[in-house]
């Protein structure tokens, strides 16, 4: 269980993210490179440092995260001056409930078919530390004692 600092942080950093919609996805290649591609950030979960993507299953984001969890993610605002950098590792989950839990109707300009198809999988990246600078400071938070006991406390706010 998270403590009192660790929840401030966590809330922190949820309150920074939750303004911005894209973010940049950065996983390791094959080959050692890094590899970024934008993700659209669902601002309808409250975040706790768990975030929640759809990805193509046989896409790169998926194999490269089979072959190498470790992940990051970057955030900036489209006004003003907040930057959030989030480092940690990234899974599959593609238990169904899940996958509806999180999915939102404007995905289907990318997944026609809906949560239901196999070709669409739910990435979880789990954060482990944040650093993050803007208009009124900057800051840093090691988030890897914030598992949660229990997964469900991650729930869309709507």
């Amino acid at each position: 269980m998270p403590g009192t600092q660790q929840r401030e942080e966590i809330g922190r950093i949820a309150e920074l993210i939750s303004a911005i919609d894209i973010c940049m996805f950065t996983t390791t290649a094959e080959n050692g490179e890094l590899m970024s591609r934008p993700m659209s950030n669902n601002r309808e979960v409250e975040w706790d440092g768990d975030s929640y993507f759809f990805a193509p299953t046989e896409g790169r984001l998926v194999s490269q995260l089979k072959a190498d969890p470790t992940a990051a993610t970057t955030y900036r605002a489209q006004e003003g001056w907040t930057f959030v950098a989030l480092a940690g590792t990234g899974s599959v989950d593609d238990d169904p409930e899940l996958k509806k839990r999180y999915w939102l109707d404007e995905l289907e300009q990318w997944f026609p078919n809906g949560p239901d198809d196999p070709g669409v999988s739910l990435v979880r990246f789990e954060a482990t530390s944040a650093r993050w600078w803007t208009e009124d400071g900057d800051g840093e938070a090691r988030l890897a004692s914030t598992r949660r006991s229990s997964r469900s406390a991650t729930t869309p706010t709507s």
